[in-house]
């Protein structure tokens, strides 16, 4: 059996963004671990890339999570190769509606604004996310599971739940690997719930090769206990601002410094407002903040 990884790019029409990692797993069954996103660029990418290494013979679209950049070009794959489409039941309604699967970004917005962002540069981020639909081709049909095993000739392929990017993630076993889609990235700043992405990354500390959605894969044990360590300094960092009060825009912008420059795409926008909530949660959870006003204010300076 052999695992072939591809790097989907970032629509260049979109400006510059991390490409995503995507996965071929061909044995007696072939299947493909998420398709990057959709548009014109990337379709030329997909469908030289898929003709040379499968003559567009693909069994099954195995979506970790429910996010464009994992599934954009899930309808057009199952269109041109007619494969089998499987997405968790948790994150299935990105398939269904992408719109009612953004109740994550209202919740941003809401503290955004409370923060001092404009409601002119966050609806930017949000009608320019929402065009991206339009070059999407809607998938004809789907699976949804909460768990899925499939038997592909040479060995099983199985699935793990670890919730912490969406409530929908998932990681795909094969042997002594998981593909796990944006669970423990290097350096992460995509964390929806903290406490789980830290249980997720237990899990996924069972495996000797976790292949990751973006960025270096695959990553290894110590790896993983180095991204926790990263989770550990962001929130010690965090601590220390909020000694004397931050209001989340003032966090994000000392943070992540590299991510409020004009040019910053419009998804890295809104990737460390949501990174900072995250960090912010997890300490009002744990008593080590709390919030007065539009201020967070921390009680001492480390975990």
């Amino acid at each position: 059996m052999e695992i072939i990884s591809l790097q989907v790019p970032f629509p260049k029409e979109w400006g510059r963004g991390d490409a995503t990692n995507i996965y071929l797993i061909k044995g007696k069954r072939t299947v493909l671990i998420d398709t990057g996103f959709d548009s014109p660029s990337n379709r030329e990418y997909m469908e030289e890339a898929l003709k040379k290494l499968t003559s567009w013979r693909i069994d099954a679209i195995l979506i970790t999570h429910g996010h464009l950049d994992h599934f954009g070009m899930a309808g057009y794959v199952q269109r041109e190769s007619g494969a089998g489409l499987y997405i968790h039941e948790e994150d299935c309604i990105a398939l269904e509606d992408y719109r009612r699967s953004l109740t994550w970004l209202d919740e941003v917005w809401v503290h955004a604004l409370e923060a001092g962002y404009s409601l002119d540069e966050l609806d930017d981020a949000r009608l320019k996310l929402l065009a991206s639909l339009d070059l999407m081709t809607k998938p004809d049909s789907y699976t949804k599971f909460r768990g899925l095993e499939l038997e592909l000739g040479e060995g099983l392929l199985s699935t793990i739940h670890i919730p912490g990017h969406t409530k929908g993630c998932v990681g795909y076993v094969l042997g002594d690997s998981v593909f796990s889609g944006d669970t423990a990235l290097e350096g992460s700043t995509v964390v929806g719930d903290l406490r789980k992405e830290l249980l997720a990354i237990q899990k996924l500390k069972l495996f000797k090769r976790v292949y990751t959605g973006h960025k270096r894969t695959p990553i290894s044990p110590a790896d993983l206990d180095r991204l926790e360590a990263h989770f550990s300094k962001k929130l010690d960092e965090v601590l220390r601002r909020c000694r004397v009060g931050k209001t989340l825009k003032e966090l994000v912008q000392e943070v992540y410094p590299l991510f409020s420059g004009s040019e910053v795409n419009f998804i890295k926008k809104v990737i460390p407002i949501r990174q900072i909530i995250s960090y912010l949660r997890y300490l009002e959870d744990e008593g080590y903040i709390e919030k007065k006003g539009a201020r967070w204010h921390s009680f001492r300076d480390h975990l």
